[in-house]
């Protein structure tokens, strides 16, 4: 029997964008925890430094 990976499992894990935005949200509101930051600024800052291209490039 072959076994399934879990994002084709877990039925919450099969639509990409919406498991990255999940876990996007779920990063932001733990670091809101720990350093009384708004929600909401940490989303964006996240997705800000996704977005960007890398500094550094590897030979």
């Amino acid at each position: 029997m072959k076994r399934k990976t879990l994002s084709q499992a877990n039925p919450h894990l099969r639509d990409a964008k919406k498991a990255a935005r999940q876990r996007i949200r779920s990063v932001a509101s733990s670091t809101a925890i720990e350093t009384g930051e708004p929600v909401h600024d940490i989303e964006k800052k996240i997705r800000h430094f996704e977005s960007s291209k890398p500094r550094v490039t590897l030979a």
